[in-house]
């Protein structure tokens, strides 16, 4: 535990806002704000940041010197480590993360009233002779290969605008475009990975009840609603984010924010794709570990097994051999002859020699049921 550096913060705090400087301690912006207010650390007002934005001097409020501060301390909480699964991929000394940030801030605005791009050039040539759907939006015929644009016909001039501007600023910072051929899919290649994108104009939803005789039934109507939106990241059903038609801020003035949101998706979408191939790597890894125990226990279990039989037959052969000396004894005191050239004799020498053949600590004498194999005909 450390105790928070009333001065430090301060300094931090009238350099950067909140948002920015809370994930170097792993906590939320409110959180910060609140220990501000503790440490009696005056916090920046509302316009502050706005005039450093556009040059102005911005009046700072001096640090007061503390009455009665309480002594707050705070966990030594690496951001990268913090629940906030975007602190934990977004480290602000990571080069990509820079980059992101950097192109994020650019002025693309100039773009807005450059030349249209070929691709922008065709799609608009295409969607002013496409018809118009139930929903009034624009159609073009489905062998054709544009820009994935849906907006009404009122509205396809600013859509072109702003699209425009986007795909011109995603290629000056070396993004190429791709148009599937079926004018289905348009993505842009960033980051390493291919995200698709698509211009769209929201759509207004009216229900009615119409009375179809002894039944009432819904009816569901959609209109353009002259808000468009940049949407990206599409997987599955509906688009994973996008940027909107705001009250006071438009599209068209969001070009850098479109391409900065765009990239740090495609970075999401690599971390995740490399964590997925992580877990399959270390999945993998543990299977391997398991087959080799598995061999390992295996080999173990062959060499146990052929130990209790080397130990069966060791102890067999040793009564096999007992047996014989008692046998030999028996028939001697019978009067039998179990000379080895009799045929008692050989019959006990045969006895040996199967017991010789059972030790294990004895080399096999050969016998006819070696060439037991011979009868296999396959």
């Amino acid at each position: 535990m450390e105790i928070w550096n009333r001065e430090q913060l301060y300094a931090e705090i009238w350099e950067s806002p909140l948002i920015k400087v809370a994930p170097k301690y792993g906590i939320s912006a409110v959180a910060l704000g609140k220990i501000c207010r503790k440490l009696q650390i005056p916090l920046p007002g509302r316009g502050y940041w706005a005039q450093k934005e556009f040059g102005k001097a911005a009046a700072q409020t001096p640090l007061p010197e503390g009455k009665d501060v309480s002594v707050l301390r705070r966990s030594q909480i690496n951001p990268d480590a913090s629940n906030s699964k975007d602190s934990a991929e977004f480290s602000a000394d990571d080069p990509e993360v820079l980059l992101i940030i950097a192109t994020g801030k650019k002025d693309f605005g100039h773009y807005l009233k450059s030349e249209r791009h070929a691709l922008v050039s065709r799609a608009a040539k295409a969607l002013n002779r496409a018809r118009t759907d139930d929903r009034g939006v624009l159609v073009p015929k489905g062998d054709e290969s544009i820009l994935n644009i849906r907006v009404s016909k009122n509205s396809l001039e600013r859509g072109l605008q702003i699209i425009n501007a986007i795909i011109l600023a995603l290629e000056e910072e070396g993004f190429p475009i791709t148009v599937t051929p079926n004018g289905q899919t348009t993505s842009v290649r960033t980051l390493g990975q291919d995200i698709p994108f698509a211009l769209v104009e929201r759509l207004i939803m009216n229900r009615t009840e119409v009375k179809r005789g002894s039944w009432t039934d819904t009816v569901t109507q959609y209109r353009p609603s002259g808000e468009l939106e940049f949407r990206f990241g599409s997987s599955g059903y509906g688009w994973s984010k996008k940027v909107s038609d705001g009250k006071i801020k438009k599209l068209e003035n969001t070009v850098s924010e479109c391409v900065g949101k765009l990239m740090r998706h495609a970075r999401h979408l690599r971390i995740e794709q490399e964590k997925f191939e992580q877990y399959q790597a270390e999945c993998r890894k543990k299977e391997l570990e398991r087959e080799e125990l598995a061999r390992q226990i295996s080999e173990e279990e062959k060499k146990l097994k052929d130990l209790d039989s080397w130990v069966t037959n060791w102890d067999r052969a040793g009564k096999i051999r007992e047996f014989v000396v008692a046998l030999r004894k028996v028939w001697a005191e019978q009067g039998h002859d179990v000379s080895p050239e009799s045929a008692k004799g050989q019959k006990l020498a045969w006895m040996t020699q199967q017991a010789d053949r059972l030790d294990p600590m004895l080399e096999s004498p050969p016998s006819i049921l070696d060439r037991k194999k011979e009868l296999s005909y396959w």
